[in-house]
């Protein structure tokens, strides 16, 4: 019995070291390359970690980027484009979110798909006194959370909060 109580004990205590491996030691922002965001609907995406850092930077005046990472690798990309009126980015980004893995319609903005690793939503707006769309793209470079259905409705949770903030950021007003 005492070598069993022993063996418990040290057992406790050999996993009880190992309880911060996997945690994160950075604590989820509430606002993403210049957009607020809300932090527990981004959690879910983020791994453990130690660090988090944001990168944001321009692919061009109506395209702006971010890039978050934790401990130095990609996790999330974030994308938000001004396009033309008559673009249908549904079905020019088609291939890349079969890409990302079983793109399924969503109820965001005028039209979204919801995929295994990634999302993408688009809405019309005005932009700069002229009829535009503005685009979305959220895109995982990590399997997080683990359960691909967990992901799924985390994106979408996640997406259906960012997309307006992101599109009111960029400028662009919901048109009527």
């Amino acid at each position: 019995m005492r070598r069993t109580a022993a063996a418990v004990t040290m057992l406790v205590l050999a996993t009880a070291g190992c309880t911060d491996s996997g945690s994160r030691a950075y604590t989820v922002p509430d606002t993403v390359c210049g957009v607020a965001v809300d932090s527990d609907l981004l959690s879910p995406l983020l791994p453990d970690g130690e660090k988090l850092t944001q990168r944001a930077y321009d692919a061009g005046q109506e395209s702006p980027r971010c890039r978050l990472s934790v401990d130095g690798k990609l996790v999330v990309y974030l994308t938000g484009d001004v396009v033309a009126a008559d673009t249908d980015p549904l079905k020019v980004q088609d291939r890349a979110l079969v890409r990302l893995g079983n793109p399924a319609a969503v109820d965001i903005g005028d039209g979204a798909r919801v995929a295994d690793n990634g999302a993408l939503a688009v809405a019309r707006c005005a932009y700069e006194g002229r009829q535009s769309k503005f685009v979305a793209l959220v895109q995982l470079q990590k399997k997080v959370p683990a359960k691909t259905s967990q992901r799924r409705d985390a994106l979408r949770s996640f997406l259906e909060s960012y997309f307006p903030k992101a599109m009111a950021k960029q400028g662009c007003t919901q048109a009527s």
